[in-house]
Protein backbone atom coordinates (compact mmCIF):
# COMPACT_ATOMS: atom_id res chain seq x y z
CA UNK A 1 0.00 0.00 0.00
CA UNK A 2 1.41 3.38 -1.02
CA UNK A 3 1.75 6.32 1.33
CA UNK A 4 -1.19 8.57 0.53
CA UNK A 5 -0.74 12.31 0.65
CA UNK A 6 -2.11 13.10 4.15
CA UNK A 7 -4.84 15.73 4.30
CA UNK A 8 -4.16 18.86 6.32
CA UNK A 9 -7.07 20.33 8.27
CA UNK A 10 -8.58 23.25 6.34
CA UNK A 11 -8.20 25.67 9.26
CA UNK A 12 -4.56 24.65 9.79
CA UNK A 13 -3.89 24.97 6.04
CA UNK A 14 -5.29 28.52 6.05
CA UNK A 15 -3.08 29.45 9.03
CA UNK A 16 -0.01 27.93 7.37
CA UNK A 17 -0.70 29.77 4.10
CA UNK A 18 -1.10 33.04 6.00
CA UNK A 19 2.19 32.45 7.85
CA UNK A 20 4.01 31.75 4.59
CA UNK A 21 2.54 34.89 2.99
CA UNK A 22 3.76 37.02 5.91
CA UNK A 23 7.21 35.47 5.70
CA UNK A 24 7.46 36.05 1.96
CA UNK A 25 6.24 39.63 2.44
CA UNK A 26 8.94 40.19 5.05
CA UNK A 27 11.46 38.92 2.49
CA UNK A 28 10.18 41.44 -0.05
CA UNK A 29 8.17 38.91 -2.08
CA UNK A 30 11.28 37.46 -3.79
CA UNK A 31 11.45 36.08 -7.30
CA UNK A 32 11.93 32.33 -7.73
CA UNK A 33 13.97 30.40 -6.87
CA UNK A 34 13.67 31.22 -3.17
CA UNK A 35 16.99 31.42 -1.33
CA UNK A 36 16.52 29.41 1.84
CA UNK A 37 19.59 31.03 3.36
CA UNK A 38 17.66 34.32 3.28
CA UNK A 39 14.76 32.64 5.07
CA UNK A 40 17.07 31.21 7.73
CA UNK A 41 18.70 34.61 8.21
CA UNK A 42 15.29 36.18 8.78
CA UNK A 43 14.32 33.41 11.21
CA UNK A 44 17.78 33.49 12.85
CA UNK A 45 18.33 29.80 12.18
CA UNK A 46 21.68 28.14 11.56
CA UNK A 47 22.19 25.03 9.44
CA UNK A 48 24.63 22.21 10.17
CA UNK A 49 25.20 18.99 8.25
CA UNK A 50 26.06 16.23 10.68
CA UNK A 51 27.89 12.94 10.40
CA UNK A 52 26.86 9.96 12.50
CA UNK A 53 30.58 9.45 13.14
CA UNK A 54 30.94 12.87 14.80
CA UNK A 55 30.13 12.10 18.44
CA UNK A 56 30.91 15.65 19.56
CA UNK A 57 28.28 17.05 17.23
CA UNK A 58 25.80 14.34 18.17
CA UNK A 59 26.32 15.32 21.79
CA UNK A 60 25.48 18.92 20.91
CA UNK A 61 22.37 17.80 19.04
CA UNK A 62 21.23 15.65 21.94
CA UNK A 63 20.76 18.55 24.36
CA UNK A 64 16.97 18.70 24.27
CA UNK A 65 15.21 17.11 21.33
CA UNK A 66 11.58 16.21 20.69
CA UNK A 67 11.27 13.26 18.34
CA UNK A 68 8.01 11.51 17.43
CA UNK A 69 6.34 12.87 20.53
CA UNK A 70 9.08 11.91 22.99
CA UNK A 71 11.49 14.23 24.75
CA UNK A 72 15.09 13.07 24.42
CA UNK A 73 17.83 14.27 26.73
CA UNK A 74 20.63 11.87 26.15
CA UNK A 75 24.24 11.09 25.38
CA UNK A 76 25.93 11.26 22.02
CA UNK A 77 25.98 7.45 21.84
CA UNK A 78 22.25 7.31 22.47
CA UNK A 79 21.73 10.04 19.87
CA UNK A 80 23.66 7.87 17.40
CA UNK A 81 21.18 5.06 18.05
CA UNK A 82 18.26 7.47 17.58
CA UNK A 83 19.37 8.89 14.24
CA UNK A 84 20.39 5.45 12.96
CA UNK A 85 17.49 3.25 14.05
CA UNK A 86 14.79 5.89 13.50
CA UNK A 87 16.16 6.71 10.06
CA UNK A 88 16.28 10.35 11.13
CA UNK A 89 17.41 12.62 8.28
CA UNK A 90 16.96 16.02 9.92
CA UNK A 91 15.74 17.76 13.04
CA UNK A 92 15.44 21.22 14.50
CA UNK A 93 16.50 22.25 18.01
CA UNK A 94 14.61 25.53 18.58
CA UNK A 95 16.53 26.45 21.74
CA UNK A 96 19.78 26.37 19.78
CA UNK A 97 18.18 28.02 16.70
CA UNK A 98 19.74 25.17 14.79
CA UNK A 99 18.69 22.86 11.96
CA UNK A 100 20.63 19.61 11.63
CA UNK A 101 20.60 17.59 8.38
CA UNK A 102 22.32 14.26 7.84
CA UNK A 103 25.20 14.81 5.40
CA UNK A 104 24.27 11.51 3.70
CA UNK A 105 21.05 13.07 2.38
CA UNK A 106 21.51 13.60 -1.36
CA UNK A 107 21.70 17.20 -2.54
CA UNK A 108 18.43 17.11 -4.46
CA UNK A 109 16.47 16.28 -1.27
CA UNK A 110 18.16 18.78 1.05
CA UNK A 111 16.14 21.77 -0.09
CA UNK A 112 12.76 20.29 0.81
CA UNK A 113 14.04 18.87 4.10
CA UNK A 114 15.41 22.26 5.10
CA UNK A 115 12.10 23.94 4.23
CA UNK A 116 10.28 21.30 6.31
CA UNK A 117 12.34 22.15 9.40
CA UNK A 118 11.96 25.89 8.79
CA UNK A 119 8.18 25.40 8.75
CA UNK A 120 8.30 23.67 12.14
CA UNK A 121 9.98 26.78 13.52
CA UNK A 122 7.70 29.21 11.69
CA UNK A 123 4.40 27.85 12.99
CA UNK A 124 3.72 29.01 16.58
CA UNK A 125 1.89 25.84 17.64
CA UNK A 126 4.76 23.67 16.35
CA UNK A 127 7.41 25.79 18.03
CA UNK A 128 5.57 25.59 21.36
CA UNK A 129 5.41 21.80 21.21
CA UNK A 130 9.00 21.40 20.07
CA UNK A 131 10.18 23.58 22.95
CA UNK A 132 8.39 21.29 25.37
CA UNK A 133 5.89 23.88 26.56
CA UNK A 134 3.06 21.37 26.37
CA UNK A 135 2.21 19.53 29.59
CA UNK A 136 2.17 16.13 27.92
CA UNK A 137 4.27 14.61 25.20
CA UNK A 138 2.87 14.60 21.68
CA UNK A 139 0.56 11.73 20.79
CA UNK A 140 1.51 9.74 17.66
CA UNK A 141 -1.52 11.22 15.88
CA UNK A 142 -0.47 14.76 16.81
CA UNK A 143 3.05 14.05 15.59
CA UNK A 144 1.70 12.78 12.25
CA UNK A 145 -0.43 15.89 11.89
CA UNK A 146 2.59 18.11 12.60
CA UNK A 147 4.66 16.28 9.98
CA UNK A 148 1.89 16.64 7.39
CA UNK A 149 1.58 20.34 8.21
CA UNK A 150 5.34 20.83 7.95
CA UNK A 151 5.35 19.12 4.53
CA UNK A 152 2.45 21.29 3.39
CA UNK A 153 4.18 24.44 4.65
CA UNK A 154 7.50 23.43 3.07
CA UNK A 155 5.88 23.15 -0.36
CA UNK A 156 4.07 26.46 0.13
CA UNK A 157 7.40 28.06 1.03
CA UNK A 158 9.64 26.78 -1.77
CA UNK A 159 6.91 27.36 -4.36
CA UNK A 160 6.29 30.92 -3.10
CA UNK A 161 2.71 30.38 -2.01
CA UNK A 162 0.04 31.70 -4.35
CA UNK A 163 2.56 32.62 -7.03
CA UNK A 164 3.08 29.02 -8.15
CA UNK A 165 -0.65 28.31 -8.01
CA UNK A 166 -1.37 31.20 -10.40
CA UNK A 167 1.49 30.24 -12.70
CA UNK A 168 0.83 26.51 -12.93
CA UNK A 169 -2.78 27.13 -13.94
CA UNK A 170 -1.51 28.94 -17.03
CA UNK A 171 0.34 25.81 -18.19
CA UNK A 172 -0.76 22.59 -19.79
CA UNK A 173 -0.43 19.57 -17.54
CA UNK A 174 2.59 18.01 -19.25
CA UNK A 175 6.20 17.16 -18.40
CA UNK A 176 7.70 19.96 -20.47
CA UNK A 177 5.81 22.48 -18.34
CA UNK A 178 6.73 20.70 -15.10
CA UNK A 179 10.42 20.61 -16.06
CA UNK A 180 10.36 24.36 -16.71
CA UNK A 181 8.58 25.08 -13.42
CA UNK A 182 11.01 22.77 -11.62
CA UNK A 183 13.97 24.71 -12.99
CA UNK A 184 12.39 28.14 -12.42
CA UNK A 185 11.60 27.43 -8.75
CA UNK A 186 14.78 25.46 -8.03
CA UNK A 187 12.96 22.33 -6.88
CA UNK A 188 13.02 18.71 -7.98
CA UNK A 189 10.57 17.54 -10.61
CA UNK A 190 9.16 15.11 -8.01
CA UNK A 191 8.34 17.94 -5.59
CA UNK A 192 6.99 19.97 -8.52
CA UNK A 193 4.67 17.11 -9.47
CA UNK A 194 3.42 16.95 -5.86
CA UNK A 195 2.59 20.67 -5.75
CA UNK A 196 1.10 20.69 -9.25
CA UNK A 197 -1.43 17.99 -8.39
CA UNK A 198 -2.73 20.16 -5.55
CA UNK A 199 -2.62 23.50 -7.37
CA UNK A 200 -3.34 22.93 -11.05
CA UNK A 201 -7.14 23.24 -11.15
CA UNK A 202 -9.27 22.79 -8.05
CA UNK A 203 -12.27 21.77 -10.15
CA UNK A 204 -10.50 19.02 -12.11
CA UNK A 205 -9.75 15.76 -10.23
CA UNK A 206 -6.05 14.91 -10.56
CA UNK A 207 -3.55 12.50 -9.05
CA UNK A 208 0.16 11.76 -9.07
CA UNK A 209 2.19 8.60 -8.47
CA UNK A 210 5.82 8.13 -7.48
CA UNK A 211 6.95 4.56 -7.80
CA UNK A 212 8.69 1.67 -9.49
CA UNK A 213 9.34 1.19 -13.21
CA UNK A 214 7.45 -1.95 -14.33
CA UNK A 215 10.30 -2.95 -16.68
CA UNK A 216 13.29 -1.84 -14.58
CA UNK A 217 12.76 -2.93 -11.00
CA UNK A 218 15.86 -1.11 -9.77
CA UNK A 219 14.22 2.24 -10.62
CA UNK A 220 11.98 3.23 -7.75
CA UNK A 221 13.14 0.26 -5.65
CA UNK A 222 12.65 0.71 -1.90
CA UNK A 223 12.28 -1.43 1.17
CA UNK A 224 9.33 -3.76 0.66
CA UNK A 225 7.68 -4.72 -2.59
CA UNK A 226 5.28 -1.85 -3.10
CA UNK A 227 5.14 -0.63 -6.70
CA UNK A 228 3.85 2.80 -5.63
CA UNK A 229 5.74 4.71 -2.96
CA UNK A 230 3.45 7.76 -2.89
CA UNK A 231 -0.08 8.30 -4.19
CA UNK A 232 -0.87 12.01 -4.41
CA UNK A 233 -4.52 13.03 -4.75
CA UNK A 234 -6.05 16.44 -5.28
CA UNK A 235 -8.96 17.33 -3.01
CA UNK A 236 -11.46 16.88 -5.82
CA UNK A 237 -9.99 13.48 -6.74
CA UNK A 238 -10.14 12.31 -3.11
CA UNK A 239 -13.75 13.44 -2.84
CA UNK A 240 -15.02 12.01 -6.10
CA UNK A 241 -12.65 9.09 -6.71
CA UNK A 242 -11.53 8.28 -3.17
CA UNK A 243 -12.16 4.56 -3.68
CA UNK A 244 -9.67 4.35 -6.58
CA UNK A 245 -6.51 2.63 -5.36
CA UNK A 246 -2.87 3.10 -6.26
CA UNK A 247 -2.90 -0.50 -7.58
CA UNK A 248 -5.55 0.52 -10.14
CA UNK A 249 -3.67 3.63 -11.25
CA UNK A 250 -0.40 1.65 -11.44
CA UNK A 251 -2.07 -0.98 -13.61
CA UNK A 252 -3.41 1.73 -15.92
CA UNK A 253 0.06 3.29 -16.21
CA UNK A 254 1.66 -0.10 -16.95
CA UNK A 255 -0.58 -0.51 -19.99
CA UNK A 256 1.24 2.20 -21.96
CA UNK A 257 4.61 2.92 -20.30
CA UNK A 258 7.74 2.55 -22.43
CA UNK A 259 10.75 0.38 -21.65
CA UNK A 260 13.29 3.23 -21.66
CA UNK A 261 14.98 4.21 -18.40
CA UNK A 262 14.80 8.02 -18.55
CA UNK A 263 12.68 10.78 -20.03
CA UNK A 264 9.06 10.74 -21.21
CA UNK A 265 7.50 7.31 -20.75
CA UNK A 266 4.36 7.71 -22.84
CA UNK A 267 0.73 8.50 -22.19
CA UNK A 268 -2.64 6.84 -22.31
CA UNK A 269 -6.28 6.94 -21.28
CA UNK A 270 -8.15 4.82 -18.77
CA UNK A 271 -11.52 4.58 -17.06
CA UNK A 272 -12.28 4.99 -13.36
CA UNK A 273 -15.73 4.98 -11.81
CA UNK A 274 -16.70 7.91 -9.64
CA UNK A 275 -18.55 7.86 -6.32
CA UNK A 276 -21.87 7.53 -8.20
CA UNK A 277 -20.66 4.50 -10.17
CA UNK A 278 -20.37 6.41 -13.45
CA UNK A 279 -17.44 5.63 -15.75
CA UNK A 280 -15.08 8.58 -16.25
CA UNK A 281 -12.16 9.00 -18.59
CA UNK A 282 -8.70 10.04 -17.35
CA UNK A 283 -5.59 11.07 -19.25
CA UNK A 284 -2.31 9.68 -17.82
CA UNK A 285 1.26 10.60 -18.67
CA UNK A 286 4.54 9.34 -17.19
CA UNK A 287 8.16 10.43 -16.87
CA UNK A 288 11.27 8.77 -15.45
CA UNK A 289 13.98 10.84 -13.79
CA UNK A 290 16.30 7.86 -13.36
CA UNK A 291 15.35 7.42 -9.70
CA UNK A 292 11.57 7.01 -9.82
CA UNK A 293 8.81 6.63 -12.34
CA UNK A 294 6.49 9.63 -12.06
CA UNK A 295 2.91 9.62 -13.31
CA UNK A 296 0.20 12.24 -13.32
CA UNK A 297 -3.39 11.84 -14.37
CA UNK A 298 -6.35 14.15 -14.70
CA UNK A 299 -10.07 13.88 -15.35
CA UNK A 300 -11.13 14.33 -18.99
CA UNK A 301 -14.89 13.79 -18.78
CA UNK A 302 -17.68 11.24 -18.51
CA UNK A 303 -17.08 8.17 -20.63
CA UNK A 304 -19.16 8.21 -23.78
CA UNK A 305 -19.34 4.83 -25.41
CA UNK A 306 -19.40 5.04 -29.20
CA UNK A 307 -21.73 2.47 -30.76
CA UNK A 308 -21.07 1.61 -34.37
CA UNK A 309 -23.73 1.04 -36.97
Amino acid sequence: MANEDPRVDAFAAADIEASIRRLLRDLGNPEPPLRLEDVRALQKLDLTYYSKADLNLLDEMAHRVTLAGNRITTTARRMFDVVTKAGLKALIVPEQRQIYIDEEVVDKKRRFIQAHEITHDLLPWHRSLLLGDNEESLSPRCHQEMEAEANFGARQLIFLGDRFTAEVRDHALDWKALQKLSKDYGNTITTTLWQTVHCWDAAVPAFGMIGRHPYHRDIGARAGNDDVAYFIRSDSFAQRFGHVTDAETYSAMSSYVRRSRRGPMGEGRCLFTDANGDACEFHLTSFCNGYDLLTMGHFVGPYRRVIGF
